[in-house]
């Protein structure tokens, strides 16, 4: 083998070595994947009658090592007060997840939190509702991060997290069984299982407070009979208000021929 050979393998070796990944090297850390964690968290919590907001946010971070910031000025905006000045009463919570219990405390004051990069940020409802395009947040919003999981597994876990009723039909065949890739953070649920269930070719379609899954061609058929209910509806509706023709008079007696 020429020596010519050997130098252009080892320069070839040399820009390709690059491309693998060194199992020794450590991954480098997600802070809001470590702080959604945190989040998930069962924590037991004692009854406090009257705490301020900002002594709330040294008690997350104190007790459970998260950085929580209170944004003042949103809540100065949308009429909430001043934010220093808001007193909480922190209910008694056993084995509850940390963010739930948190939600829950800050329901009283009409705010809520949103997901940072490493950190959780607490404002007004109404501040949190005009940043994720969700009315008053009628749909809880979702913060969650999945790497190569199982679509009927990622589904089932935002189900119990958040507190959705969601049902994977059974025409929903293989796909169901597809793999989802997702950083979400502060969406809301029915963008949520939208965005999870494109990946597999799947669609979401809202019944109430519920959501199904099913496949493509189901739920086109399911529209296409929806239309057809509404199309006889409409038909039903012409017919009772369509005027009545009047009822034909009866024939008048023949009159006796004059003698």
């Amino acid at each position: 083998m020429s020596s010519r050979f050997l130098f252009a393998l080892a320069v070839g070796l040399t820009f390709v070595a690059p491309a693998y990944a060194d199992p020794d090297v450590p991954k480098k850390p997600d802070p809001t994947a470590d702080l959604l964690a945190k989040l998930g968290k069962p924590v037991d919590l004692d009854k406090n009658d009257d705490i301020q907001l900002d002594n709330l946010a040294g008690l997350l971070q104190q007790k459970f090592g998260i950085v929580a910031v209170v944004n003042v000025k949103a809540f100065t905006t949308f009429g909430e007060g001043d934010a220093n000045g808001l007193h909480l009463k922190i209910p008694s919570r056993k084995g509850l997840p940390l963010g739930v219990v948190v939600r829950q405390i800050l329901d009283k004051i009409d705010a809520t939190f949103l997901v940072r990069r490493a950190h959780i940020e607490i404002v007004p409802v109404g501040f949190a509702s005009q940043e994720t395009k969700n009315k008053r947040l009628e749909e809880p919003l979702v913060s969650v991060i999945f790497k190569e999981k199982a679509f009927n597994e990622a589904v089932a876990e935002l189900a119990e997290e958040y507190d959705l009723t969601v049902v994977v039909a059974p025409q929903s065949g293989d796909a169901r069984m597809g793999f989802v890739t997702a950083r979400l953070l502060n969406v809301p649920a029915d963008k949520a299982l939208e965005l999870l269930a494109l990946q597999c070719d799947l669609r979401v379609v809202r019944k109430g407070n519920a959501y199904l899954i099913s496949s493509r061609d189901h739920v086109n058929e399911m529209f296409g009979e929806r239309l057809e209910k509404e199309r006889q509806k409409i038909e039903v509706e012409k017919l009772r208000q369509a005027p009545t023709a009047p009822a034909p008079e009866p024939p008048k007696p023949a009159e006796a021929p004059k003698p």
